[in-house]
């Protein structure tokens, strides 16, 4: 029987369709599950974030949203365990675990929730106020090492590490403003050390301070925080530390001895205007000026800065301008059941304002420090901080430099008519002391080998951490390759700046059936498609030989 050319080819273009479009399915394949994409397994990207989620054009922060978890002193996801004579003022909860030890002797005045749905909607507020705190980005101050001996004002704070304050009391003002409200983003640890102290001033509430920590929290013997702790892992509260807020912990224990819990509230203030009006200055719009209220600091392009506080006496100071005097320069502002104004007179002067620099030597790069002069605080983590001055004589004092001492510490400066250097020497406080480095991993099934490199001293390892000691400095690490894995952050550098350092890996397991990720089944529906194109051409390619056989 032979076949016509024409329906020969009809036959050999239906082939090679069916071909093409077997070879287009491989495609589409290989596309919808990223092979070849870079991410393991064939991730998709993640999708926006709710438009609820993104940040506000505005840098005031809101209070996080505790729902029922904010009547807890003690909640955890696992366990509370008490020493000796705690006492909780607040509700005390667990869940989805059920153990709670220690009470009594421990005491609570609110309800004890343990592995009850009470207890469980609780903790789901916690995931949904840890995941709100940890999302907000608008208007961040970054933050890192230690903040002890800093003051800071109302906003968002992020550390992309630990975070920890020693070497000095950490002071919060409202500047006046009883809503002030202060959000701590920590990426890793956050520590305090024995008998150190959040203070708060100038209006600000514990119930309008949260610290979200993205592993462990652990306040020191004697220590006073305040404010909300949400932790993802544990929250361990030593010796008779003090803790004016919440102990939140989404996934790990919270540990006390002989602790004290007290709930914060906040009490609503009726707030007032203070209004600065400048006059004498020219070019205002792009130069401005400013002034600082209690710790507060407004700019302003225009004639006036305004503040909004509650009823009392705050100091004030007007910040130099370059050419110009202030007068006042400084003094008192009270308020009293209303609004109330400063005005600002500025005048040109033949002294002109001049700078005053201080430079740091001695301290390892990254190490934060201050200066205080004049009433205003400044923080760098670099070599040099600047003032400008009039001609007159400034006190200042250095602080905020973990496990260094400086020289000097305090003292004065004179401005006459030119620029003045102070030379800041910092020495270590440790000498040969070291401090331990601590890597944490997550991801890794029980038993697995894994290993750290740190200043070219390996360390193997198969639990859950690998411990160096080091002294003060910057030191790099790896992490070494750990079959059927991958890691994140694969090296890096860790800072010990008078203090212990903590740093957290992350493996995620390969699909077993692929070194680059992609699940089994999906190299054999590859394979299938393959041949069935190749059967489709050879048989094709056959049609065409019998044709000219015939």
């Amino acid at each position: 029987m032979s076949v016509t050319s024409a329906g020969l080819g009809r036959k050999v273009a239906s082939i090679l369709v069916v071909s093409a479009l077997l070879i287009a399915a491989v495609v589409l394949v290989i596309a919808g599950t990223g092979f070849g994409a870079g991410t393991p397994g064939g991730a998709r990207a993640t999708p926006l974030a709710p438009a609820a989620a993104r940040a506000s054009s505005t840098c005031g922060q809101v209070p996080v949203p505790l729902g029922s978890a904010s009547t807890y002193a003690a909640l955890s996801g696992t366990t509370v365990t008490s020493t000796g004579a705690t006492a909780l003022t607040g509700d005390l909860g667990v869940s989805p675990g059920s153990a709670v030890t220690g009470f009594p002797p421990g005491t609570y005045t609110g309800v004890k929730n343990v592995a009850n749905p009470a207890a469980a909607g609780a903790e789901l507020n916690v995931t949904t106020a840890y995941n709100n705190a940890s999302s907000r980005s608008n208007c961040a101050v970054t933050v890192a090492g230690n903040i002890g001996g800093q003051t800071l004002t109302p906003g968002l704070y992020k550390s992309t590490s630990s975070l920890a304050i020693s070497s000095g009391d950490l002071t919060l003002s409202g500047g006046g403003n009883p809503n002030g409200v202060f959000v701590f983003q920590v990426a890793s640890a956050l520590t305090t050390t024995s008998g150190r102290a959040v203070i708060l001033s100038n209006g600000a509430q514990a119930g309008n301070v949260f610290w979200q920590v993205g592993s462990s929290i652990t306040l020191g013997t004697t220590s006073k925080m305040s404010g909300t702790l949400i932790s993802y892992a544990s929250i361990t509260l030593l010796t008779g530390a003090h803790l004016d807020g919440r102990a939140l912990a989404r996934t790990g224990d919270v540990t006390l001895s002989a602790s004290t819990i007290v709930v914060a509230s906040v009490s609503s203030s009726t707030t007032y205007a203070v209004t600065f009006t400048e006059d004498g200055l020219t070019s205002v719009a792009s130069n401005p000026w400013s002034v600082t209220l209690d710790g507060a600091q407004q700019s302003s392009t225009s004639t006036s800065i305004v503040f909004t506080v509650a009823d009392g006496t705050y100091n004030y100071v007007v910040n130099s301008m370059a050419g110009y005097r202030a007068s006042p320069s400084s003094g008192t502002v009270t308020v009293s059941g209303g609004p109330a104004s400063q005005s600002v007179t500025f005048t040109a002067g033949s002294s002109g304002n001049y700078p005053v620099v201080f430079t740091s030597s001695g301290l390892v790069s990254g190490t934060s420090w201050s200066v205080t002069m004049n009433g205003v605080q400044k923080t760098t983590t670099t070599g040099t901080l600047q003032f400008r001055e009039s001609n007159g004589s400034y006190g200042f004092s250095i602080s905020g430099a973990s496990g260094y001492d400086a020289a000097p510490a305090a003292g004065l400066v004179s401005v006459v008519g030119s620029a003045v250097t102070q030379v800041i020497a910092f020495t270590s406080t440790s000498g040969a002391q070291a401090f331990t480095v601590t890597f944490t991993e997550t991801g890794l099934a029980p038993g697995t080998n894994w290993s750290v490199t740190l200043s070219g001293v390996m360390e193997p390892s198969v639990s859950g951490t690998v411990v160096f000691t080091e002294l003060n400095g910057t030191s790099a690490y790896s992490i070494g390759n750990s079959d059927g894995y991958t890691v994140s952050p694969a090296s890096g550098s860790v800072d010990v700046h008078g203090q212990v350092a903590a740093q957290s890996i992350t493996f995620t397991a390969m699909d077993k059936g692929s070194s680059t990720g992609v699940p089994t089944w999906e190299w054999e529906l590859l394979g299938l498609l393959i041949l069935a194109a190749i059967v489709g051409l050879l048989a094709a390619l056959l049609l065409v030989r019998r044709r000219k056989q015939t």
